[in-house]
C-alpha cells in the first residue's frame, strides 16, 4: 500500500544544509491533551506557530493522513542540536484515543519512515548501530542535546511493543518477512562483480552509506533495494 503525502510547506523556515545524511527520526507528539478528531491539525497549527523553536518535516495522524510541512534534506529543529544536522527527515505521530484510528495512523507512520529511509539511502533499521531510522530516545541516549524519549511509551500504550515496532520498520506491514526469492540473484560472477563495483564506487564517493555494500556482500540485498539505490546514486552524482 502507498499513501498520498499532502504538501503544506510552512513559510519562513530556516534553510540550513545538513552536515551529513545519517538518520530519519521517529517522534510522537507527547501531548496527551490533544487526542481528539482534530489532533493532527491542532499539532500542525501549533508547530507552525512555534516553528522558530521546533519543527519537523512530516506529521502523521487523522486516520492515516501524512502531511509534509518542511523540506527534507535540510536541517529541522526536532531532535536537538546534535541530531538535527544529521537527519534527512523527522516524522511526528499525532496522538489519538481511538485504537481503530491508531491502526491506520501507525500503518502510515511505518510506511513513511521506511520510504524516507529509502529515499535518503540509509538502512531501514530502527535504533541499530550506524546509520538508519532512529527514535528520539536513541538520539537522547546516544548523541545527547535533548532529553525526549519518544515514541515508545505512546506506542506501548496502544499495544505496540518496542520489539514489534522494530520488526515493523524492518519488514513493513505489507509483507511479514522478506522472502529469499526477493534477494538478488546472479547468473554469473561477472555480472555480480559489476553490480558490486557500482555500489562500491558510490560508497567511495560518499553518495550512499557503506552499510549498503555490507548488505550486498552478506547476500541480503533485494532487487528492489538495488533499483532504489540506482535512482539515489543517479540523483546524487
Amino acid at each position: 500500500m502507498t499513501y498520498a503525502i499532502e504538501k503544506r510547506l510552512m513559510s519562513g523556515l530556516p534553510n540550513y544544509a545538513l552536515e551529513a545524511i545519517k538518520y530519519v527520526i521517529a517522534h510522537e507528539s507527547g501531548n496527551p491533551n490533544n487526542c481528539g478528531p482534530n489532533a493532527l491539525e491542532n499539532e500542525i497549527t501549533n508547530m507552525n506557530r512555534n516553528k522558530a523553536k521546533a519543527f519537523t518535516s512530516h506529521w502523521v495522524g487523522g486516520g492515516g493522513r501524512i502531511v509534509q510541512i518542511a523540506p527534507v534534506n535540510r536541517v529541522q529543529y526536532g531532535c536537538g542540536p546534535k541530531g538535527n544536522p544529521l537527519s534527512y527527515a523527522q516524522v511526528e505521530l499525532a496522538r489519538t484515543a481511538d485504537k481503530e484510528q491508531f491502526k491506520k495512523d501507525y500503518a502510515a507512520y511505518i510506511w513513511l519512515l521506511r520510504k524516507l529511509a529509502k529515499d535518503a539511502g540509509i538502512p531501514v533499521i530502527l535504533d541499530g548501530t550506524g546509520n538508519g531510522i532512529k527514535s528520539h530516545r536513541w538520539i537522547t541516549h546516544n548523541l545527547g542535546g535533548t532529553t525526549h524519549v519518544d515514541p515508545y511509551s505512546y506506542l506501548q500504550s496502544m499495544g505496540i511493543s518496542e520489539e514489534q515496532f522494530k520488526l515493523d520498520i524492518k519488514n513493513g506491514l505489507d509483507k511479514p518477512t522478506e522472502k529469499d526469492d526477493d534477494k538478488m540473484q546472479f547468473t554469473n560472477e561477472t555480472t555480480k562483480a559489476a553490480v558490486r563495483d557500482h555500489i562500491k564506487q558510490a560508497v567511495d564517493k560518499k553518495l550512499i552509506d557503506k552499510s549498503w555494500l555490507d548488505k550486498f556482500d552478506n547476500g541480503t540485498m533485494t532487487t528492489g533495494d538495488y533499483e532504489g539505490l540506482k535512482l539515489i546514486i543517479a540523483q546524487r552524482s
